[in-house]
């Protein structure tokens, strides 16, 4: 067993325990033969327990508790998640590149990563092909990563985040050259990485020199660089907006504790990237790991996505995030998915990302 804290779900455990045959029967009738096949697996294999491994995403170690709980609602089981947090993703996708390839365990059973992670992955045979498919309809291909490594779970929509009691709605940004308005200049905030700019470069209206050049005005009407989380440097009215911002999903977790902000999706430069799960080769408890994605991909699951992180797949029956987007499609504004295939096939995304770093911060002195 490794080493963290354990997660118990108790009551759910005892109301497995308790459910009737009949009922345990009538459920396990609306599993899909796969379904079925890896619950008598993971029986047969001797699987209670998964192992994960990330940071606070997801709602972390409650979580963890929450979707063990419906896990075992779903198919009838007594399952134990062991749930440590973990470091960043990008230090998590590169300790479990290093566990595969040396043939040590994973520490992790469930991988959880962005499209930039996934996409980097995708050609090195570190995570588990398989037919997700299989699991449920809910899964199809607008679902499930290129090459069937994994799942995308959450959609990331980056936009511009403002103060609504110091910018009002008819003055948000509605294209991205908005915000070069001189009344912005120096009250503008743009994060220390450049995020998403290289993601939006690649739609049509864009290109690399158009966007190379319109970071270097930006960073003339740049007052400081933030990191994705420093929203409380526009609710101390530090700065009255960020472009770009790391997800609406953030702002709508803020508005709903009462923060004073909004989220706009400029026009011209509407992208989406995804949170995705899949399972490393050689996981120590691989049928459940595979379950476990299937039970929050379901309506619920993705419903318990949604409480805890304001977001969920736009592609799913019974989505809660997809109306901002469908929004930009009643405009007939197009939105560029960003996906594990995208970026393989984009390596020069990371090589631009870089260089528009650069020029923010050389021009903020960072």
């Amino acid at each position: 067993m490794k080493t963290g804290f354990r997660i118990l779900a108790a009551a759910a455990a005892l109301g497995a325990a308790m459910m009737a045959p009949c009922a345990r029967e009538s459920a396990a009738a609306e599993h899909s033969p796969e379904i079925k096949r890896l619950i008598a697996a993971a029986n047969q294999a001797g699987e209670q327990e998964l192992n994960l491994t990330w940071g606070s995403t997801f709602g972390g170690a409650q979580g963890a508790k929450k979707f063990e709980a419906l896990f075992n609602r779903m198919y009838g089981m007594n399952l134990k998640v062991s749930f440590t947090p973990g470091p960043s993703m990008t230090e998590m996708a590169g300790k479990v590149s290093l566990e595969v390839v040396s043939g040590q365990r994973p520490l992790t059973d469930i991988l959880l990563g962005t499209e930039s992670h996934y996409g980097d992955l995708l050609n090195r045979n570190i995570l588990e092909s398989y037919e997700y498919g299989r699991l449920s309809p809910r899964l199809s291909k607008d679902v499930v990563v290129h090459k069937n490594i994994g799942v995308e779970v959450a959609g990331i929509v980056g936009g511009i985040s403002y103060h609504s009691g110091l910018v009002s709605p008819s003055e948000a940004p509605r294209k991205l050259e908005d915000v070069l308005n001189p009344k912005w200049k120096g009250k503008i905030a743009s994060t220390v990485n450049a995020g998403i700019f290289d993601r939006v470069a690649a739609r049509p209206e864009w290109g690399v020199e158009k966007m190379k050049g319109f970071i270097a005005r930006l960073s003339d009407q740049v007052g400081g660089l933030v990191r994705c989380q420093e929203n409380n440097r526009i609710l101390s009215h530090e700065f009255v907006m960020m472009v770009l911002n790391c997800g609406s999903y953030q702002i709508r977790r803020e508005k709903a504790k009462g923060a004073p902000l909004e989220h706009v999706i400029p026009e011209d430069s509407a992208t989406i990237g995804f949170f995705h799960l899949g399972v490393p080769r050689g996981s120590a408890h691989p049928n459940l790991a595979k379950l476990y994605i299937n039970t929050i991909m379901s309506e619920e699951g993705q419903r318990l996505i949604y409480e805890m992180e304001f977001t969920d797949h736009p592609a799913l029956t019974g989505s809660q995030s997809g109306g901002e987007l469908n929004h930009l499609k009643t405009k007939g504004s197009g939105i560029l998915k960003i996906d594990a295939k995208f970026v393989s096939e984009h390596p020069e995304l990371g090589k631009l990302s870089d260089e528009l770093t650069k020029i923010l911060r050389k021009a903020k002195g960072n």
